[in-house]
């Protein structure tokens, strides 16, 4: 079983990664990237949704916590979580949106606050001691070193500011190519738990054994829209 710490206090010294982090994403994807060297894991991603197609830096700080930046052009998201990966603090930042959100757990309810998409935002979303993982490409890694096959845990849709509970379930591993080596990877699956499971599901493919995101392949919205795809990129 995993228990969640209380979240009614941040470590500063946490606190002040958090807020470093984000005055850096708030600059470009330029300035992230020249800086990438100040980070413990760095990444880069391509995403496909249709023909609409981005580059994402993944960079991720470790500490007291760990905090991942996850930025697109025009858009960075900032997640603090424990040693376990659980979300404690999620931020975004989408100036030509005029979104500036802070999402914040304090035991089992999530507190929203800020602007999005240009209105004032303040909400509480009520959980149970589920985790939150709210950067699914990082709080896997838990279920990933895990001897379990399965994880329950919540999160927030972005488009619509709700939670959700989620399942995720190991599947198989693979062997792929990847230049002159082999690749092992681990396939994970996330649905809607019980009944509504057959509506959605999303997947995800992990290199083994760090537990970096490979690839992922899910919808982009509701039945119809187009598949969004996300790859790691080499180099």
């Amino acid at each position: 079983m995993l228990i969640l710490p209380k979240y009614s206090r941040i470590p500063k010294t946490g606190f002040l990664m958090l807020v470093a982090i984000l005055l850096l994403s708030l600059q470009s994807p330029t300035a992230l990237t020249l800086s990438k060297s100040t980070f413990d894991e760095f990444y880069h991603f391509r995403k496909v949704t249709g023909e609409y197609v981005e580059d994402i830096n993944w960079s991720l700080r470790k500490g007291d916590n760990f905090v991942l930046t996850y930025s697109s052009p025009g858009e960075h998201h900032v997640t603090m979580t424990g040693m376990h990966y659980d979300t404690i603090r999620w931020t975004v930042f989408n100036k030509d949106e005029q979104t500036d959100l802070m999402a914040q757990r304090h035991e089992d309810i999530i507190v929203l606050k800020g602007r999005y998409k240009g209105q004032t935002i303040n909400k509480t979303l009520e959980i149970n001691s589920d985790p939150w993982y709210q950067a699914t490409s990082l709080s896997l890694r838990d279920l990933i070193a895990s001897e379990e096959t399965e994880r329950m845990f919540w999160t927030i849709r972005y488009d619509t500011l709700t939670v959700h509970r989620i399942r995720a379930t190991k599947q198989s591993k693979e062997t792929i190519e990847s230049g002159e080596n082999q690749l092992s990877l681990l396939h994970i699956r996330l649905t809607l738990p019980g009944m509504l499971a057959p509506l959605w599901k999303s997947d995800y493919w992990f290199s083994l054994p760090d537990g970096v995101l490979f690839r992922f392949e899910g919808p982009s919205g509701p039945p119809g829209s187009p598949r969004t795809t996300v790859t790691r990129r080499t180099g």
